[in-house]
């Protein structure tokens, strides 16, 4: 119950942020989605392969929006980009492992595996991001 409780107080907390968060978010995603199918059905690129190309350029674009929309953050780059690639890094692991468990273990498609990713991978990237990347001081 305790667990609940610190879940919707943060979520109140930071409602303002999780909305633009969500727009970035939805488009990154399509972004993402887009490319990931493009290179795996109609180029034939391993779905893998395909997914790390279509997160690392849904990435770059992420992170623009978020530091100047969602974040409205005004530090260091040189600080900044390696600290949100490093957690970029991680997402990008967390992502095509849950791929390859749900196309490769469990039999699906590997859309479906990749929305499942999507979810946990957002919010790996959000909490990341909030309170590492665009901290503020």
């Amino acid at each position: 119950m305790k667990l609940i409780k610190l879940l919707l107080d943060f979520v109140c907390r930071n409602r303002h942020l999780m909305k633009r968060y969500a727009v970035v978010g939805a488009t990154s995603m399509v972004i993402d989605f887009g490319i990931l199918y493009i290179l795996t059905d109609i180029f034939g690129v391993y779905y893998l392969t395909s997914a790390t190309a279509s997160f690392v350029v849904a990435a770059f674009y992420n992170y623009f929006l978020n530091r100047h929309w969602t974040f409205r953050s005004n530090g260091s780059r040189r600080k900044q980009l390696p600290i949100f690639f490093a957690i970029a890094i991680i997402g990008v692991a967390l992502n095509n492992g849950i791929m390859y468990i749900g196309v490769d273990q469990f039999g699906l498609w590997y859309i479906y595996a990749k929305i499942f990713a999507t979810g946990i991978v957002t919010t790996w990237n959000f909490i990341g991001n909030k309170y590492l990347t665009f901290r503020i001081k």
